[in-house]
């Protein structure tokens, strides 16, 4: 889709030792002047990696440097959480209302 859009898509890896977690260092050694979306998945499928609250927050302060920098925050599956670990919308946190795009729906609510 990126493509599609005339943009360049920056693919993060990530890695089964961090649960398929985005590292935020390599997030704020990527994001530049000409970024302009940053697409979060949390919880995620099929892993079912849910982002800490804190490493939500480690995100956001990169995403405050940009301020060209929307969020896609796909959040579709925030009612299918296991214990110990809690969902935290990307929009919850300060200064991010207005830069966050939540993808949501009814389908996958229990």
């Amino acid at each position: 889709m990126a493509r599609l859009a005339d943009a360049t898509p920056v693919i993060l890896p990530t890695s089964i030792s961090e649960n398929f977690l985005l590292d935020s260092k390599q997030l704020e050694s990527k994001v530049n002047e000409k970024s302009r979306l940053l697409i979060l998945c949390s919880p995620s499928n099929p892993a079912g990696s849910v982002y800490p609250k804190k490493l939500l927050e480690e995100i956001a302060k990169t995403v405050a440097k940009h301020p060209s920098l929307l969020v896609l925050s796909d959040e579709i599956y925030e009612h299918i959480v296991y214990a110990p670990a809690t969902h935290t919308s990307f929009a919850s946190l300060p200064g991010l209302w207005e830069r966050t795009l939540t993808v949501n729906g009814f389908s996958k609510v229990g």
